[in-house]
């Protein structure tokens, strides 16, 4: 790197993560990232754990953004991306983290050293790894199916090194990964009516769709301290974010070609809420996607999104995959009737997106 001053600005969107929240600032805080400037902005998402309290006892020198409502992370991670657009301009770069991950120190100078080497990129991910299991894999970059669902790869996986070198990822981890500022002013951050799941696809999607890559940096670790089970308590932001993506990227002719594989997930996804006792979310994702407003704020999003296209479905989907490949999911049904159909199904009709 040169010696000009890097300026790196990094968020962290907490709600109700104060027992996390001291493990990630103390090891953000303790990195060596000699020769970059840092920022660390915390928005609180209003806790009710203390969060506020804790912070300007423990870490007085953070920035401390204090939100009245809970933003979600889509929202929080706006939130202080308009701060850090006022009171930090000079930042040329964007991290951010989960307040449930640790770094390790020098994580952001290969993930910088990158970016400033290839201009073709706009965000980058850092190799995420389980924690307390810190020899097994998060994430190696993350997947997605062309249906529009988002998962890890290598998740559980024994690190041997087998993921050394940089590479193509579909979309980065929201939960660590670096962005460079000059796209953000271009394309905006999250969507904030996404709150929370997806929204890290949809920024790489959007970035992804007037040119930019995404790109995984095993240079950089940072460990994770993640819930598998948690993300499926969530079914409505996951099924309604999966759609906004599909009906807001997709080229016409790509959702009709898309039609049967649609309904038959469709099926099969309201057979396993109702068997999880989660058929209202999964109603509910409908419910709100059809509704006239958020129906108007799509179609407006919609043309926006593809006003500024560079690249056709073809070579924006060239990655994305026919199979759900996540362990903690990938059984049953879904490893010996869904993956084989529609691996079969995406294999065939890929090759007629020709636009």
């Amino acid at each position: 790197m040169s010696e000009q001053t890097i300026h790196v600005a990094i968020i962290i969107v907490a709600y109700n993560s104060r027992d996390d929240l001291g493990d990630c600032l103390e090891s953000v805080l303790a990195s060596d990232d000699a020769g970059l400037h840092r920022h660390v902005i915390v928005v609180d998402n209003a806790s009710t754990d203390g969060t506020r309290a804790f912070l300007a006892q423990r870490f007085p020198q953070v920035d401390l953004i204090e939100s009245r409502t809970n933003l979600g992370f889509a929202g929080g991670n706006n939130l202080a991306w308009d701060y850090t657009r006022k009171n930090h301009p000079d930042s040329q770069y964007l991290a951010l983290l989960n307040p449930d991950t640790i770094v390790t120190s020098g994580w952001l100078r290969p993930l910088v050293q990158y970016l400033r080497q290839n201009p073709g990129v706009a965000s980058v991910q850092p190799k995420l790894m389980l924690h307390p299991q810190t020899d097994r894999i998060n994430s190696a970059g993350n997947r997605s199916h062309f249906l529009g669902f988002g998962f890890t790869s290598a998740f559980g996986e024994l690190d041997q090194g087998q993921y050394h070198q940089p590479r193509s990822i579909d979309f980065a981890s929201g939960a660590a990964m670096m962005v460079r500022t000059e796209s953000l002013e271009r394309v905006g951050l999250f969507d904030d009516q996404m709150f929370v799941y997806l929204e890290d696809a949809e920024l790489s999607w959007k970035l992804r769709l007037i040119g930019y890559d995404t790109v995984f940096v095993p240079a950089a670790t940072v460990y994770h301290k993640h819930n598998v089970q948690s993300t499926f308590k969530y079914l409505y932001y996951l099924e309604r974010n999966r759609w906004i993506l599909l009906l807001t990227y997709y080229k016409a002719a790509t959702l009709l070609l898309l039609i049967p594989a649609m309904l038959v997930m469709e099926l099969g996804l309201f057979g396993f809420a109702i068997s999880r006792g989660m058929f209202w979310q999964k109603l509910r994702a409908w419910i709100d996607l059809l509704h006239p407003h958020n129906m108007r704020k799509l179609v407006a999003k919609r043309r926006e999104t593809q006003s500024r296209r560079t690249i056709s479905d073809r070579k924006f989907m060239t990655r994305f995959t026919g199979t759900i490949d996540y362990p903690p999911i990938n059984h049953g049904l879904v490893r010996y009737v869904a993956n084989p159909l529609l691996a079969a199904y995406w294999w065939f009709v890929r090759r007629l997106i020709r636009w």
